[in-house]
C-alpha cells in the first residue's frame, strides 16, 4: 500500500481528473459522443477509466458556479416585484433563479430526473439507482454544454433582458435535445418512438418539479425580505 504523502495526492489527482484516458476528461469525451451507451457500460461494470458520475454532476456545477459568481452576479437578484403582467414577471424570475442556483438546480435536475424515469421506464428493468447514474450523466453533459456555451450567457446577460430570456428558452430546448440523444442510446432495446415519448413525459415532469421548487424558493425569500 502506497505511503500517505502530497507525492501521493497529487498523483491521484493526475490520474483521476487530467488524465486524459482515465477521469473527467475521459469521461466528458464520452458524455460529448454517446453518453447513452456511457451510462449504460458504466451499469453494466465498465467503471475503471471513468470518472464518478455525481461526482462530476458536483464539479461541473461548482465550476459553473465560480464562473457564475465572477462574471454575471449582476444577475443573482431575484425579487418577486408587481407589475402589470405578473405572469411575464415569475417567468422572468425563475429564469434568474435558475441561472443563479444552477449548482442546486443540477442536483434537483439528477433526483426529479432519477424518480420520473423509474416509473416512466419501469419495464426496461433498471432500479433506482441505475436510473440516477443514467440521469447523473444527463445532467453531467447539460452542464458540458452550458461550460462550453458560457460566452453566450456572458453575451446576453450583458444586453437586454429579453435577450437573456430568449437564450433560457433556446438552451432548454437544447437540454430536451439532449436527453433524447441520452436516452435513445440508453435505452436502444425499445422502439424509438416509444422512448421518445416517454423521454417528453419524463422532461416536462423534470421541467415542472424544478420549477415549483424554483417558485417556492423564491416566495419565501421575497416573503423573508419584507421582514
Amino acid at each position: 500500500m502506497p505511503e500517505l504523502s502530497l507525492h501521493y495526492v497529487w498523483h491521484e489527482i493526475q490520474h483521476g481528473i487530467f488524465h486524459f484516458d482515465n477521469g473527467i476528461f475521459y469521461t466528458i469525451k464520452q458524455l460529448l459522443t454517446r453518453p447513452g451507451h456511457a451510462a449504460r457500460e458504466f451499469i453494466e461494470g465498465k467503471r475503471v477509466h471513468h470518472f464518478k458520475p455525481i461526482s462530476l454532476v458536483v464539479v461541473l456545477a461548482t465550476f459553473y458556479g465560480l464562473l457564475f459568481h465572477f462574471f454575471i452576479d449582476h444577475a443573482s437578484n431575484v425579487k418577486l416585484e408587481a407589475t402589470t403582467d405578473q405572469i411575464v414577471t415569475v417567468y422572468e424570475n425563475l429564469n434568474r433563479w435558475y441561472l443563479n442556483h444552477f449548482a442546486y438546480v443540477s442536483l434537483m435536475l439528477t433526483l426529479i430526473a432519477t424518480v420520473t424515469s423509474y416509473y416512466v421506464f419501469k419495464k426496461q428493468g433498471y432500479n433506482l439507482v441505475e436510473h440516477f447514474i443514467l440521469n447523473a450523466f444527463y445532467v453531467s453533459l447539460v452542464l458540458v454544454v452550458t461550460l462550453l456555451t458560457f460566452p453566450l450567457l456572458y453575451f446576453f446577460s450583458a444586453v437586454e433582458k429579453e435577450n437573456l430570456n430568449n437564450y433560457l428558452m433556446y438552451t432548454q430546448q437544447i437540454h430536451f435535445i439532449l436527453m433524447c440523444w441520452c436516452y435513445m442510446q440508453f435505452f436502444n432495446k425499445m422502439p424509438k418512438l416509444k422512448t421518445f415519448g416517454r423521454t417528453v413525459l419524463t422532461y416536462f415532469v423534470m421541467l415542472i418539479g424544478v420549477a415549483l421548487i424554483a417558485l417556492i424558493s423564491i416566495l419565501i425569500a421575497s416573503m423573508i425580505s419584507k421582514f
